[in-house]
């Protein structure tokens, strides 16, 4: 298969905007410098126990329905992993909306066997630091307030109650790798490019309420209030942080209105845990619980279960 020239010039037209990059980097650096806070050394603590969080998905579409395996998994050092599953057969053959449903449904998953792992952690004495992948307000908007399922109806309810437990029981955390928050930038530019040539350390964290970070319809906003959660889980304290020299900048997220001095905190113990820049729990989490397609085919092979999918059509295989 080859790239034609239209793909090129396309792509090209899309990237265009970032071409101004270098002209304004000096003006980045020193409006970024203004919050960013150096981190030469900062005392780590290892008093906590860190408790990782991740989950994966894979969906296979077949002619007539879509059908989707989803797990997760917390690990806490002390007391070992906690796994959940569920696969469904859905009522449709749109991927959009499969895909929207199983996302929520992996999101739901993360929440209860962090929740479960956070139990067991406290039973033994452990001061436990709930470590996520990705954000708490994407979490909260995107897998609760925009999802609309009639095969899982409670899932939101559900979720939601489990995260206010676990915020007022212990510490959470979230780490984004992505980003398109402009929280620091006054809407000039994705924070994750105003913060990019800065050097290992945290910027000046700010709380922000979930409801200002998003373009929230009426009925969504509606959606939002009428969820349990509780007032701390309503605003969110963000701070990008690079853990090491050369590692990667990341997007933190705590519940509730964090000082400074708790958001320090927070930084020195996840860099503790970070010495290649990503921290390790949510690394051995994220390989932990990658679903991979071979291994999806295995379990569907041990069941003896083959469907069409409709693209034999086209003379294509499912991987």
């Amino acid at each position: 298969m080859s790239i034609w020239e239209e793909d090129v010039l396309e792509i090209q037209k899309a990237f265009e905007r970032f071409r101004g990059a270098k002209r304004v980097e000096r003006w980045m650096v020193e409006r970024a410098s203004d919050y960013w806070v150096k981190m030469e050394e900062l005392r780590q603590r290892e008093d906590r126990e860190f408790i990782g969080v991740d989950g994966s998905f894979l969906m296979r579409p077949l002619a007539f329905s879509t059908f989707y395996l989803a797990r997760a998994i917390a690990i806490a050092p002390s007391i070992g992993s906690f796994k959940s599953s569920r696969s469904e057969l859905l009522e449709t053959t749109s991927d959009d909306l499969a895909r929207q449903h199983a996302e929520a449904v992996m999101a739901y998953l993360e929440v209860i066997t962090a929740s479960r792992a956070l139990e067991g952690s406290i039973r033994r004495n452990k001061e436990p630091v709930v470590l996520f992948d990705g954000s708490l307000s994407s979490l909260i908007v995107h897998k609760a307030v925009l999802h609309r399922s009639p095969q899982f109806p409670s899932i939101a309810d559900s979720m939601c109650e489990r995260l206010t437990e676990m915020a007022e029981t212990g510490c959470m955390v979230f780490v984004a790798k992505r980003s398109g928050s402009r929280i620091y930038s006054g809407g000039d530019l994705p924070d994750m490019i105003l913060f990019s040539s800065m050097p290992k350390g945290y910027s000046k964290p700010k709380s922000v309420k979930i409801v200002d970070l998003y373009n929230l319809r009426d009925e969504d906003l509606e959606e939002l209030e009428s969820l349990p959660l509780s007032p701390r889980l309503k605003t969110v304290t963000v701070s990008y942080a690079r853990l090491s020299d050369s590692g990667p900048l990341l997007k933190i997220e705590v519940p509730g209105a964090c000082s400074e001095d708790e958001v320090r905190n927070v930084v020195a113990r996840l860099s503790s845990v970070s010495p290649a820049g990503y921290p390790v729990p949510l690394l051995v989490a994220h390989n932990s619980a990658k679903l991979k397609a071979l291994t999806l085919r295995r379990a569907l092979s041990l069941l003896g279960i083959r469907f069409p999918s409709g693209r034999e059509a086209l003379r294509e295989v499912l991987s």
